[in-house]
């Protein structure tokens, strides 16, 4: 599927033809270089190339890992409610760890000038029983798959009845944690273009070792795989010993960088490090020529040797054989090297000499920094950033050409969001949403932040705009400050009712220290004031306050406090045995006026929603509590009169 014919041709451009050859012989071609004779001629050994580059040229591969991830900046969600924006948020920054694949990604974008991704959704494969259609799940299931036929076989127990074969049928998951994306190895995908309408499809080449797995059935292997990559295996041809799969049309993403439309790579796109090849073979020239250097000029050569020093000019050796000479000298050299304090006795002057050690004026770093530097800057890298300063934020100008050279990395990204999100919603049947990365000026630009949080307190535009780059949720926040709000005002309650409780305990009898009121002193008091205090309690005090005065009760006087719930329960049950008595009288003199109002003939019981609006002007008053103690009275003698009481308390919350 991929054909290099054409690039191998380019690649092997001959620099004189079709020129003017009249200066051949007197001068050198400057085209014809050694780089030249060096430069990868098909798309597999490029590739392979610029892997080995990333990997052994560190400050490419820091620049290269910088460049991608300073644009990674926020994930913008557009085009659908709160709900489902959480719900998509939740998945892709928990689960799916997106800026983490786009960083990934834009690794291999970066390396090779080409990525390739997919998606793999989760699915659960069964096995059925032709006969009594029972599931078996296939991961807990022991079959046999026979690579012939592509068919299972396996035991049914409802049958009792070994080797059925089975029918399989995949099953979509609702499982959204077994999301992936996949990265796919540029040199083993085929491209087949079209050249007119320029439509692409795309083949992937599988791992024969893979192949063989699969086929011979092995469950961690063949569990997992896509029906239509086992298909693949199977009609494969076995005599190339080349397992291709098609991708189905958009089920793979293809992000690529800009290429010259002369060039014949039909569909591919020149990784950015083959544009400087020649830039990078002189680089790495030089670096092995530092390497070279610093294995054999780093650590010098010392000799030592027999100075003639005699004033008559008589040598050493005359008397002392060179075998000796070199024997004394090795065992002296020994024991300095085991005693660092040893001195040793020589009968004559020696001499000492270093040779070489000169690799501090031979290595070529200042040329090896320069033309660094110059193939950085070339692919597009500031300094700034392969050096790790932070000058460049004093060029608003460098910095806006830098990301508009990138432009195109920021595109490919977008886009590979948006189908990415697309076929997501699809296969869960979520809401259609569009998706974005905030722009780098928005989210580094400090003035503009400023001018934007003018521009909301003055209403010019939404707080939520302008807290965004913030990477602050404005709703979310408003909604923690109503409950901080209402959290204080809950404590601020509870510490003035303890004060007030304490002020109360104080008081003694009358009128208290801070002019709250006090309870009496003697029993007969206390009785009193619990029955006045029930009173009002029960006909004057709204049920939403009658808790608190009866926690300030509680805190100031135990005693009183038990008084009076028992005298509010007395209170409760006269009210429900005067209720009761009314209705039985309104229930045997109602006679014709009941016929007339729709209460049934005459001696007949009213129905519950008739008895309830009837009562429910005197009982409106009256606390769910109260109600379900008359109803309890009065149930047994009066059907219907429970209902009766619901329907009451209903329409007094305003459920009815």
């Amino acid at each position: 599927m991929q054909s290099t014919d054409g690039l191998s041709g380019y690649f092997g451009w001959d620099p004189n033809q079709g020129n003017n050859r009249s200066g051949a012989g007197k001068y050198p071609n400057p085209f014809i270089d050694v780089a030249s004779e060096y430069i990868p001629r098909d798309m597999e050994t490029i590739f392979s190339w610029c892997e080995y580059l990333m990997l052994s040229m560190p400050p490419f591969r820091t620049v290269s890992q910088r460049v991608v991830r300073y644009f990674l900046t926020e994930l913008v969600l557009e085009g659908t409610d709160d709900g489902e924006k959480a719900k998509y948020e939740d998945f892709l920054d928990n689960q799916l760890h997106l800026m983490q694949q786009l960083a990934e990604i834009g690794d291999d974008y970066a390396c090779y000038g080409n990525a390739f991704i997919s998606i793999y959704f989760p699915f659960d494969r069964f096995l059925t029983c032709p006969k009594c259609h029972t599931d078996y799940y296939i991961g807990v299931t022991d079959y046999k798959f026979h690579r012939k036929t592509g068919t299972f076989t396996a035991f049914c127990a409802k049958c009792n009845e070994q080797d059925i074969e089975m029918e399989r049928s995949d099953r979509r998951s609702p499982d959204t944690s077994r999301v992936k994306l996949v990265r796919w190895n540029p040199k083993d995908i085929r491209l087949r273009v079209h050249p007119i309408s320029k439509k692409i499809e795309y083949f992937m080449r599988l791992d024969p070792v893979f192949v063989a797995k699969v086929l011979e059935g092995e469950n961690f292997y063949l569990n997992d795989t896509p029906w239509a990559i086992v298909d693949a295996c199977l009609k494969s041809d076995k005599a190339r010993k080349e397992y291709l799969f098609k991708f189905r049309e958009d089920s793979i993403y293809h992000m690529r960088c800009s290429t010259l439309a002369g060039l014949p790579v039909k569909g591919w796109a020149i990784p950015p490090l083959l544009q400087n090849f020649k830039l990078a073979f002189y680089v790495q020239l030089l670096r092995r020529y530092d390497e070279a250097i610093a294995l054999d000029y780093i650590m010098p050569f010392r000799v030592l040797f027999p100075k003639n020093t005699s004033p008559q000019g008589q040598d050493a050796l005359q008397s002392l054989s060179m075998s000796s000479f070199m024997g004394h000298m090795q065992t002296m050299v020994q024991a300095k090297r085991k005693n660092l304090t040893d001195i040793q006795v020589s009968p004559f002057e020696i001499g000492y000499q270093m040779l070489g050690g000169e690799a501090k004026a031979l290595a070529p770093k200042d040329n090896i920094a320069l033309a660094m530097d110059e193939l950085l800057n070339s692919m597009g890298f500031p300094a700034e950033l392969y050096k790790g300063t932070l000058s460049i934020q004093a060029f608003p100008v460098a910095l806006r050409l830098f990301e508009k050279q990138w432009g195109h990395l920021v595109d490919g990204y977008e886009d590979f969001i948006n189908w990415m999100l697309k076929r997501i919603g699809r296969h869960f049947m979520w809401n259609d949403i569009k998706g974005s990365l905030r722009s780098v000026t928005l989210a580094d630009d400090v003035e503009r932040k400023a001018l934007s949080l003018q521009a909301a307190a003055g209403q010019d535009i939404s707080k939520s705009t302008a807290y965004r780059p913030l990477g602050i949720d404005y709703l979310e926040e408003q909604k923690r400050v109503t409950e901080e709000q209402a959290a204080i005002q809950k404590l601020q309650q509870e510490a003035m009712e303890r004060a007030q409780a304490q002020q109360q305990n104080m008081g003694g009898g009358g009128q208290g220290a801070g002019g709250a009121p006090t309870y009496g002193a003697t029993p007969g008091d206390v009785t009193e004031q619990a029955k006045a205090l029930a009173q009002q309690l029960l006909t004057q005090t709204p049920e939403t306050m009658r808790r608190g005065e009866l926690i300030k009760i509680k805190h100031s006087n135990p005693t009183l406090h038990a008084l009076v719930l028992q005298n509010m329960d007395e209170m409760r049950s006269q009210m429900a045995s005067q209720g009761q008595a009314m209705m039985m009288q309104q229930a045997q003199q109602g006679g014709k006026q009941a016929e007339a109002i729709g209460f049934g003939p005459l001696g007949a019981m009213p129905s519950p929603i008739r008895l309830g609006l009837l009562i429910s002007d005197q009982l409106l008053g009256y606390t769910r509590g109260d109600l379900e103690k008359i109803a309890t009275d009065v149930k047994d003698r009066i059907p219907g009169a429970d209902l009766a009481f619901r329907y009451v308390y209903r329409r007094m919350m305003g459920w009815e």
